[in-house]
C-alpha cells in the first residue's frame, strides 16, 4: 500500500462485549492492498469501555473508521 501511495479510510462495524473485549469486527468499506486486515487485527485486538444501558453494563455495536495516511 505504501508503494502504490495508498490513503484513506477503512470503516469497521464493532461489537463490544459487557466486558470491553470486541466480539465481532466487520469490514464495511475498505481500501484493499492489506489495509483492511491491518485494520481488522488492530480492532479485533483493542478493548473498550462497555456501554452502559439503564447503569449496567451491556453489549454495543458501533462503527469505527481507522485512516491510513502517508
Amino acid at each position: 500500500a505504501r508503494a502504490a501511495g495508498i490513503e484513506g479510510k477503512v470503516r469497521i462495524e464493532i461489537t463490544v462485549g459487557v466486558d470491553g473485549t470486541v466480539k465481532n469486527a466487520k469490514l464495511i468499506s475498505g481500501l484493499g492492498y492489506g489495509l483492511d486486515e491491518a485494520a481488522l487485527e488492530a480492532a479485533r485486538a483493542s478493548t473498550f469501555l462497555p456501554g452502559t444501558r439503564c447503569g449496567q453494563a451491556s453489549e454495543a455495536t458501533f462503527t469505527m473508521g481507522i485512516r491510513f495516511s502517508l
